[in-house]
C-alpha cells in the first residue's frame, strides 16, 4: 500500500524532455510543502511498435524501452530527492499512450501536472499535442508549466516567480464555483493573494440600433465578478482578493495580467464540437502564450457550455 493514497499525490507526466524535468521540479516544490506524495508517471506508448513489429522484435523493443524509462524516472528521481530529502516519491511506467495515460490520472489525482513541451517539441513550440489533448480531457485538475523560451536559460528549474506573488484567476461570464473555489483554496495554502480578473468588450450597434453606453456594460462587468467572487471570498477570510475588470480580449486581458504570476487559474470552457480542437478558443490561446503555469479545472457536465 502507497504511504499516500492516490488522492493526495500530485501526478507528473515525465517523458525525458527538459519541458517535463522542469514540471516536476515545480510539482516536487508544491508537493513538499502540502505534505503530500508525488508521482513520475512515463508512458512508453507501445501500441504503435505492437502493430508494426513481429513478437520478438517487439519484446526486444519493449524491454529496451522499459529500461531506459526506469533509468530516466530513477535519474529524476535521485535528483528531486537531492533537492527535498524528506519527499515521498513513487515512480510509474505505463505501456499506453501519454495522453490516454495522463487523464486516467487525473481522474483520481489530486493535481497532475506537464510540462507545455514535450519530448520532440522544439523552441517557438509553446503547447505539445499532449498538453493540449489533456487540456481538452482531463477529468481532474492540471497545471501545464512552461519550460522557458528556449534560450539558454531554459535549463533553470521553472521557479513560479517570487514566493510571494499571485495567483491570477480568469473570471468568465456564469464561472462555476469549484474554479473561484479551487484559485482560493491554493491561495490560502501557499499564503498568496488573488486577482480576479474578468475581461469585458464593447458591443457595437446594429444599423444604428441597439447601441449600449460602454459605462453600462463596465457596470455590468463589475457585477458579474464580484457575484462569482462573493462565495469563495466569504470562504476564505484570510486570502486577500484584488478584483478587475478589463475591456479587452480575454486572452490578451489575461495574458498581461499573468506577467509575474505564481499562477494563472483558468475553468476548462470546452467545446467538444466537429473540427473543433477540444478547448475554447480562450483557454487555447492561454495556454500557448501565458507566461506563467496555467492550472486548467474541469468543469462538471451541466457547468460545460
Amino acid at each position: 500500500m502507497d504511504a499516500f493514497t492516490t488522492p493526495q499525490r500530485i501526478v507528473v507526466g515525465v517523458d525525458g524532455s527538459t519541458a517535463a524535468a522542469h514540471a516536476a521540479a515545480w510539482a516536487a516544490r508544491l508537493a513538499a510543502r502540502r505534505g503530500a506524495g508525488l508521482h513520475l508517471l512515463h508512458a512508453l506508448n507501445l501500441t504503435g511498435a505492437m502493430s508494426v513489429l513481429s513478437r520478438l522484435p517487439y519484446e526486444e523493443y519493449r524491454q529496451n524501452q522499459t529500461k531506459q524509462a526506469e533509468a530516466l524516472l530513477d535519474e529524476l528521481r535521485a535528483d528531486l530527492l537531492r533537492e527535498h530529502p524528506g519527499l515521498w516519491i513513487s515512480t510509474e511506467i505505463s505501456a499506453a499512450e501519454p495522453t490516454e495515460t495522463l487523464v486516467a490520472a487525473t481522474r483520481q489525482a489530486a493535481l497532475t501536472v506537464v510540462g507545455t513541451r514535450g519530448h520532440g517539441g522544439f523552441p517557438g513550440l509553446s503547447l505539445g499535442s499532449v498538453g493540449l489533448r489533456l487540456a481538452a480531457h482531463c477529468r481532474g485538475p492540471i497545471v501545464l508549466v512552461p519550460a522557458g523560451d528556449g534560450s539558454e536559460d531554459a535549463a533553470a528549474p521553472a521557479e513560479p516567480a517570487a514566493p510571494s506573488a499571485e495567483i491570477v484567476l480568469g473570471v468568465a461570464a456564469r464561472e462555476p464555483a469549484e474554479v473561484t473555489g479551487f484559485a482560493f483554496d491554493l491561495a490560502e495554502e501557499l499564503g498568496t493573494s488573488v486577482r480576479a480578473v474578468h475581461a469585458w468588450q464593447l458591443i457595437p450597434p446594429y444599423n444604428g440600433y441597439y447601441y449600449i453606453e460602454p459605462s453600462v456594460l463596465a457596470t455590468a462587468a463589475k457585477d458579474l465578478l464580484n457575484d462569482a467572487l462573493a462565495a469563495a471570498c466569504r470562504d476564505h477570510a484570510t486570502v486577500e482578493c484584488t478584483a478587475s475588470t478589463v475591456c479587452a480580449t480575454p486572452a490578451a486581458a489575461l495574458v498581461d495580467a499573468a506577467r509575474g504570476a505564481r499562477l494563472l487559474v483558468l475553468g476548462a470552457h470546452r467545446r467538444h464540437l466537429p473540427l473543433s480542437v477540444g478547448v475554447g478558443s480562450v483557454l487555447h490561446a492561454l495556454l500557448t502564450h501565458a507566461p506563467c503555469p496555467v492550472a486548467v479545472v474541469p468543469l462538471s457536465r451541466r457547468d460545460q457550455s
